[in-house]
This record gives C-alpha cells, sequence and structure tokens, in this order.
C-alpha cells in the first residue's frame, strides 16, 4: 500500500546504469478506485516532492512508481504528470499527452474536501472544519503511516477549500526555497500558505496548532 509521503521507498540502479527511485503501491485497482482522491494526491506528492532532492549536475534520477496490477486511468494520468514511469510487470508507457500536475492537484483537493464534507457530514465552512479538528485525534506518524497521512492531506484539502472560499486564491505548486513540507502551497494574491504543514501540526498535536484560526488570520 502507499505509505509515506516524505520520503523514496528505494533508490537502485536499473539494468542500464541510470539511478532510479522507486515509489511502491502494492493495492489492488478496486482499493485504488475506493479512494481515487487521496489515490491521486498520495501519488502526485510522491513523485513530485522528491524531485527537490535530485542530486545538481549530475544526470537526473528516473521516478518510477511500481504496481503489482496495472491502476486505474486516472492513477496513470497522475503518474505520468508528474514525469515518471509507471512500472508493473515491466514499464507501461502513457498514451496520450499528460496534463498539467498543477492542475490536477487542485482538482483532486478540491475532490477531497467535498467527499470529506460528505462522508463526515460537516458543511465545509470554518464550523465544518472545527468540528473536524475536534474530532481529529492526535496520530503518530510511526504507529499507523498511511492513516497518519490521510488524516493530513483530509485536513489540508479541507483547509484549502475554506481559504478558497473566504479569500479567494488557489493550490499551486512550488518548488526550491519557496516550497514547503510538500511542494502544493495555497496561494491568495501575493500570500503562500503553507496548509500542509499547519494540518501536519494539527495531527501531531503541536501546542497551539489551529487550523481554524490559520484560515481567519492567513498572514
Amino acid at each position: 500500500m502507499f505509505s509515506s509521503l516524505d520520503r523514496v521507498d528505494l533508490v537502485y540502479t536499473g539494468p542500464d546504469g541510470r539511478v532510479r527511485w522507486l515509489q511502491s503501491d502494492h493495492r489492488r485497482p478496486a482499493q485504488i478506485e475506493s479512494e481515487a482522491e487521496l489515490s491521486l494526491i498520495f501519488a502526485l506528492i510522491r513523485l513530485l516532492d522528491p524531485r527537490r532532492d535530485f542530486p545538481e549536475g549530475d544526470e537526473q534520477p528516473v521516478l518510477e512508481y511500481r504496481c503489482q496490477h496495472t491502476p486505474p486511468a486516472f492513477l496513470r494520468t497522475a503518474i505520468a504528470a508528474a514525469g515518471a514511469e509507471l512500472v508493473v510487470d515491466g514499464p507501461v508507457p502513457f498514451e496520450g499527452v499528460a496534463p498539467d500536475p498543477g492542475l490536477l492537484l487542485r482538482l483532486a483537493l478540491a475532490a477531497l474536501a467535498d467527499r470529506v464534507a460528505r462522508e463526515r457530514a460537516v458543511a465545509c465552512d470554518l464550523a465544518g472544519l472545527a468540528q473536524l479538528e475536534r474530532e481529529q485525534p492526535t496520530r503518530g506518524r510511526d504507529t499507523d503511516e498511511v492513516a497518519y497521512w490521510r488524516a493530513v492531506v483530509q485536513l489540508a484539502s479541507f483547509t484549502g477549500e475554506i481559504l478558497r472560499a473566504r479569500l479567494g486564491g488557489d493550490w499551486c505548486l512550488r518548488g526550491g526555497d519557496e516550497a514547503g513540507v510538500f511542494p502544493a502551497m495555497f496561494v491568495v494574491d501575493a500570500v503562500t500558505i503553507d496548509v500542509f504543514a499547519a494540518a501536519i501540526d494539527r495531527v501531531d498535536g503541536v501546542e497551539g496548532a489551529d487550523l481554524c484560526a490559520r484560515v481567519q488570520s492567513p498572514v
């Protein structure tokens, strides 16, 4: 199953001598489909974030997303959008034109926020966010990494939609020194808000971490 969002699963040298950075996904297609929005977001982050650590001056590694089964079309599209290579039994070429990864991520985060609102029976507003925060237990990353990152991404997506409704703006990909914990930052006019970092603090149980307060005072 997908796991960590902040590191690669394996670094190895392929038969052609190229260094390959591998991310693995052992789920069956039906499992991927069952949480499509999270699957897409996880894949994009796991493939876009490592690029910040690529060695300078050398031939760039090949990013590889390895599955045991051919994944659904939407995940194949996300892998191609991130500039990675899908490998099942061997390389699986992508047919068509890969979309912009930033656009794909924005759409997926908005869709996830809507799904969270429906499944948790809350409105996508400050009151709904406050309820999600009250119900969110502190989670240890080492105890259940999948549950930990799922909670982070769900809270971040929900918070982003509230920011959009209140202030405008949208998710943008950032690189280099402009990037936060992950390359997806919420930008309102010239203000960049690291929503993912705030969500991580909330799930970690950091004292004073308050997503509602961050929405009301984004600067």
